[in-house]
């Protein structure tokens, strides 16, 4: 038995994901104590969870858990569930937009796995038969939604994270979790390291601490339902849906990596004791052929030795309980056993404790109130559909297109009526019209349909953002983070896949040793970044005249090694965009990707995941620079894709249309510029040597990159030049400043000191 490690959801590793992928969860006990450090009220919840479930279990008679079926039907549920199913999609041809069908093929599936009446309940042992129990739990897709709309309980959201499921999805597309069980079909979940993960679900003790608006079960889509892209498999039947509900009403696994033989710990008494730990070569519990097994060894006395399969039958489980040793339930829906012998029943404790669950966590959910206000107990009937529409291209240049795809669900549209404001065409009844923009600005596109006989519509506003064709001409563009909005102002940006991570400036930790950008490590994947992208981006520029167009940056982080035995994988790539951000290249040239050890600028080693890099001087940096298109209108993206890395810091992004712009190494060494002394107490003399008359404009920096004065301006002869810098004059204070020479569209920092 198992004492569950995951308090704020149970991961659930697919069977058929573990048989192909040939992984394992990794650093689960760690990854636990960084959520209880994060959420300590958590770990209140679960203990007072778990005394309220034993004090509950003290008055436990199994005769009351016991049903009767008549000719093979279930008697009235107790609990009546509404359900709404989210299918969240990258397109309405993607593998993940799976039909009506076949959502609705998981309800009817769910409904059997938890009324005792699936069709291999006959493969269980006779040990266990007495115990299975039909738990009295019925689901009913909604037919109201929270607005009190009629609906079929299946919405189709479209979202380019389809592939990367988590809580931050969910937020997407959910229904008030008091009112519905929310179930998220994706193409696959992000949980890092590559793991194969096939759903997971929020417990319920978690009210309260974790947001409502992530509470239910996420799965993927060929773990849902049993017909068209269901994976076949590794029972009869495709049960991880039934499986994560389980965790949903408070039940959880038989075993744990972290647990003995020794201990009880999932408070069900009438599954025997089990143990399991998977590893990449035993990533699952494949011991169907042999129905003695044990994993905790040794047998008792209610076991007949002789033939080696057969058991005695009158044996009252529910007494016993775990206090004897017993093969292990290959039968139960909550392990991981694969085989035709696995994964079909529930026993009568599991349904007492899910029946707590509901009565003490979830009574609003099942209540008659939400029973009628959700629509499941009114007949079911046909209802409008709903319009609704997404387009992967909606920010563009004046002069291009939009192609908008339909994505009606709850019925079947019969016809369209598209309004596209400043578009051309202006309206349309094709089901993917194609509409050009010729003016910058921002549009609102409508979509109006007919079902049913009747009409409804959907209003996006400011859904299409047209800029400027014309970009323009690029000298230098600088966004290296000296003043904190300048970068902002001139049209730079940063965007978040997840919309979680935060990129913050950092003084005194630079490549120019003013400020950096920084991008937190996560490494329990808290935000959560893991496989998600993180970019910057630059304003459109004109570099069709440009004589040599570059494009430069810096940027520090190191390699990481990670709880258990995860290993930091980064990526940074950078791309290139000839049409305002429509669509995006990988730019050629070295420097234009980093990934594995190449992307450490500190070398191989691999620091531990605690230490916080931060580099220490500039040799901790690498600088990059690859060649840019000569053409009228581009962009170009720096993306880092986070798979368990350290901090990373960005700094010094530049443009430049002649190629010989520097962060001043050059030219610092070039003018033989130097300060002296260095620290200083009341002043310092800033000298250096031109060998043509040049405009040098010198300024003094605070460390928060405010301009606290220029102390030398104009036009300079040939040879040398001293200028003073007096404390007194610009009002310095003991600390750290900068002094900022430009000259001839370049320019450098020197740091310097006041004691």
């Amino acid at each position: 038995m198992k004492k569950l490690l995951y308090t704020i959801s149970m991961l659930a590793i697919s069977l058929h994901s573990f048989a192909q992928q040939g992984t394992h969860v990794c650093g689960t006990d760690e990854h636990y104590q960084q959520l209880k450090s994060t959420n300590p009220d958590l770990k209140v919840k679960e203990l007072n969870y778990n005394q309220n479930w034993k004090n509950f279990i003290q008055n436990y008679n199994p005769n009351d858990y016991r049903t009767t079926k008549n000719m093979g039907k279930a008697s009235t549920p107790k609990y009546i569930i509404p359900v709404v199913i989210h299918i969240i999609h990258s397109g309405v041809n993607s593998v993940e937009n799976i039909s009506d069908a076949q959502a609705k093929s998981e309800i009817d599936f769910l409904n059997k796995s938890f009324r005792n009446l699936n069709s291999d309940t006959a493969k269980r042992r006779e040990l266990f038969k007495d115990i299975a129990a039909d738990m009295e739990v019925e689901f009913r897709l909604a037919r109201k939604d929270p607005k009190g709309n009629c609906t079929n309980g299946i919405v189709r959201h479209y979202s380019t994270n389809s592939d990367k499921g988590d809580d931050i999805l969910k937020r997407e597309s959910v229904w008030d979790s008091k009112r519905y069980l929310n179930m998220w079909v994706v193409r696959s979940i992000n949980k890092g390291g590559g793991v194969g993960v096939a759903g997971y679900a929020q417990f319920p003790f978690a009210a309260g601490v974790l947001s409502a608006g992530t509470d239910g079960v996420m799965i993927i889509y060929n773990e849902f339902g049993n017909i068209e892209k269901s994976t076949a498999g590794q029972t009869p039947n495709v049960t991880t849906v039934t499986h994560e509900v389980g965790h949903w009403l408070g039940l959880y696994h038989p075993f744990q990596d972290s647990d003995t033989c020794d201990a009880e710990g999932d408070g069900v008494y009438d599954t025997p004791r089990s143990f399991f730990r998977p590893t990449s070569s035993y990533p699952l519990r494949n011991e169907c052929g042999n129905p003695t097994y044990n994993s905790c060894g040794g047998k008792d006395y209610r076991y007949i030795p002789e033939g080696g399969s057969a058991f005695i039958s009158n044996v009252d489980l529910t007494k016993f309980g775990e206090a004897l040793e017993l093969p292990d339930m290959q039968e139960n829906f909550m392990d991981y056993f694969i085989g035709n012998c696995a994964s079909n029943m529930f026993t009568l404790q599991q349904k007492a404790r899910a029946h707590f669950c509901l009565n003490t966590y979830r009574p609003d959910l099942w209540s008659n109130e939400n029973l009628i206000k959700t629509g499941v107990l009114d007949p079911v009937k046909v209802c409008d559909a709903i319009p609704y529409f997404y387009s992967t291209n909606k920010n563009i240049c004046s002069g291009n297109s939009v192609t908008f795809n339909q994505n009606v669900y709850n019925g079947t549209a019969t016809a369209y009526n598209w309004t596209f404001i400043g578009g051309t065409p202006a309206t349309s009844s094709a089901t993917a019209p194609v509409v050009t923009y010729n003016t910058p600005g921002s549009y609102d596109v409508k979509l109006s349909i007919t079902t049913n006989g009747n009409t409804k519509e959907t209003v996006l506003t400011n859904y299409v953002t047209v800029v400027d064709n014309a970009a323009p001409q690029a000298q230098i563009n600088f966004a290296n983070w000296q003043y904190t909005t300048d970068w902002f102002e001139k049209g730079w940006r940063f965007e978040s896949e997840n919309g979680k991570a935060i990129w913050r400036r950092v003084s005194g930790i630079s490549y120019n040793e003013i400020a950096s950008m920084k991008l937190e490590d996560d490494p329990f994947n808290q935000l959560p970044s893991h496989g998600f992208d993180q970019s910057f981006i630059s304003p459109s520029f004109n570099l069709s005249n440009a004589a040599n167009p570059t494009f430069r940056f810096a940027f520090a982080t190191a390699l990481v090694s990670g709880p258990g035995s995860a290993n930091s994988n980064d990526e940074l790539r950078v791309y290139q965009s000839l049409n305002c951000g429509t669509t995006w290249t990988q730019m050629s040239g070295t420097g234009s990707v980093f990934s594995g050890t190449a992307i450490s600028t500190t070398g191989p080693t691999r620091l531990d995941w605690g230490t916080g890099f931060v580099p220490s001087d500039k040799s901790k940096w690498k600088e990059v620079s690859l060649d840019a298109p000569k053409a009228a209108n581009v962009r170009f993206k720096i993306t880092l894709t986070r798979r368990g890395g350290s901090n990373f810091y960005l700094d010094a992004v530049r443009v430049s249309s002649s190629g010989a712009l520097s962060l001043g190494n050059e030219l610092e060494s070039a003018i033989k510029f130097n300060v002296a002394p260095n620290p200083f107490n009341t002043s310092t003399e800033l000298s250096y040597e031109l060998s043509n008359s040049s405009e040098v404009t010198i300024s003094v920096i605070d460390i928060l990159g405010r301009n606290l004065g220029i102390v030398s301006y104009g036009k300079m002869n040939s040879g040398n030049h001293t200028v003073k810098l007096d404390r007194n004059v610009l009002g310095l204070n003991n600390g750290i400043y900068f002094v900022k020479v430009e000259m001839n569209n370049q320019n450098f920092i020197k740091k310097v000191m006041v004691n």
